[in-house]
């Protein structure tokens, strides 16, 4: 599937494997690489929602969202545009707001 970014540090995280952004640690980068990677190797939205290592929640009123959380607590929407892609990444607030 094609992914999206809506924001920059996301993308710069798969591009450069350098980078961290502020806060993230070497787990939580690695963490997020490998849902990116799911993303990109996925055919169809279901193939990443059914990955269980990706700890991948579906939101409660809209079926084209999702939510992944990291083993930090530190959570990652889903927006899925269609069946096929792309899937949009975005950034969450701290527990309690949903995707």
């Amino acid at each position: 599937m094609d992914r999206e970014y809506l924001d920059g540090d996301l993308s710069r995280l798969v591009a450069d494997a350098a980078f961290r952004p502020d806060g993230w640690n070497d787990t939580e980068a690695r963490e997020y690489r490998r849902l990116d990677y799911c993303a990109r190797a996925a055919k169809i939205h279901t193939d990443l929602r059914n990955l269980r290592m990706l700890r991948v929640e579906p939101h409660t009123n809209d079926p084209a969202r999702a939510r992944a959380t990291l083993s930090s607590g530190r959570a990652i929407g889903l927006t899925f545009k269609s069946a096929e892609g792309p899937v949009v990444f975005e950034l969450l607030p701290p527990e309690g707001d949903t995707p």
